[in-house]
């Protein structure tokens, strides 16, 4: 917390009444899916994702904590919560306002807490409001510091939607937001250029979160987006795509590589429209995923919906496959033949398995023909 006193600590604590305060549907931590949502909206996603039961608890017990006033920016004659949309929706969710129309199994939880404590004060709600004319740079430094660069910092996804928020509405560099915060390893561009990717490949169609079966937590629960810009570090992939390596730029991908960015993404998050898995398990084969990006071999099994595992069986030389697999058949055919010495079974199944066992053993003899060839320069029936 000392790294946030000097950045409000002059600021004005005005009481504002609940009625003129707004939940901010611009909020980086509500994701790209809740741009569009109303306030009723915004406040069950905030309550469903986010939980509020801890704040309304202090609430009914306490009051609102004068000591924590809520953050806004002006727009018009509402402020807008940046900062505590948490606890305005716990407020809302108590006082009983249309907003919160739908949570009220929670109101009955909390109500009768409040009156027993003799209802102590929630509204008017104090807050710090930000006025139009200075609002971006003051609000800029607080949220760069709370939550980018502190103890209490948002997820990758939040970041680099606020992060791409600064940069269109201020024309700041990335390198200038970099420095505000105090990044100094490029993650703010690596996060970036990931959002970008995810919002180039909405747009064109190319990814549905909603498809993914590899799921997400914090802003967005469709798909881990930290594997988005992790996977975009490696050079193979980088290559693949052919992304330029300057800054973090809106629609990073060119035309032609717009499907490869897509199978990108199904191969690390698969695709439920398609019937298709992801081709890795978790994130710890995200290297390897984006090595087999640099092999044509390896990306044509990945458009056939193969896995890395099976890639891996499939590509590998060839002489390593032959070992592998008269290994296993070995160890396969020991064990059948000691459960059949040990265990009787009927003349009727014997007589439905010989077909396949008759098979087995051709193929198992074609096998030895032509490596007794390669071997000794000659046929088997020489």
């Amino acid at each position: 917390m000392a790294k946030e006193k000097p950045l409000l600590a002059n600021r004005e604590v005005v009481r504002i009444d609940f009625g003129d305060l707004d939940l901010d549907h611009a909020n980086p931590r509500f994701g790209l899916q809740d741009a569009g949502r109303g306030q009723m909206e915004l406040l069950d996603h905030i309550v469903e994702k986010f939980g509020v039961e801890d704040v309304l608890s202090s609430l009914a017990v306490n009051g609102y904590f004068e000591a924590e006033p809520l953050v806004c920016r002006r727009r018009g004659s509402k402020a807008v919560v940046v900062e505590g949309n948490r606890r305005l929706a716990a407020c809302l969710i108590l006082l009983e306002d249309d907003r919160a129309a739908n949570q009220a199994s929670r109101l009955a939880r909390y109500v009768n807490r409040w009156h027993r404590h003799g209802r102590p004060s929630i509204t008017p709600i104090p807050a710090i409001v930000f006025a139009p004319d200075e609002q971006q740079d003051a609000i800029l430094a607080y949220l760069g510091v709370r939550h980018i660069a502190s103890a209490k910092p948002w997820d990758s996804y939040a970041k680099a939607a606020w992060v791409a928020q600064v940069v269109q509405a201020k024309d700041l560099s990335i390198e200038q937001v970099a420095e505000v915060i105090g990044d100094r390893h490029r993650t703010v561009n690596r996060m970036l250029e990931g959002y970008y990717l995810v919002e180039q490949l909405i747009k064109t169609g190319h990814f549905q979160p909603e498809n993914s079966i590899r799921k997400g937590r914090g802003s967005v629960t469709e798909y881990p987006f930290s594997w988005v810009y992790t996977v975009l570090g490696y050079a193979s992939v980088r290559d693949f795509l052919e992304l330029s390596n300057d800054d973090a730029r809106k629609d990073p991908v060119a035309q032609p590589h717009l499907a490869g960015a897509e199978l990108l993404m199904r191969s690390m998050f698969g695709d439920r429209s398609k019937g298709r898995s992801s081709a890795i398990e978790d994130s710890r084969e995200l290297g390897t995923l984006a090595s087999a990006m640099s092999s044509a071999e390896k990306v044509r099994l990945l458009e056939q919906g193969k896995t890395l595992a099976e890639i891996e069986t499939l590509t590998q030389p060839i002489e390593k496959r032959l070992a592998e697999g008269l290994a296993i058949i070995r160890d396969e055919l020991r064990d059948l033949i000691a459960r059949l010495s040990e265990q009787s079974i009927s003349d009727h199944a014997a007589n439905e398995l010989l077909p396949a066992s008759s098979r087995n053993r051709r193929s198992a003899i074609d096998l030895d023909r032509k490596l007794k060839e390669i071997a000794l320069g000659e046929d088997d029936d020489g």
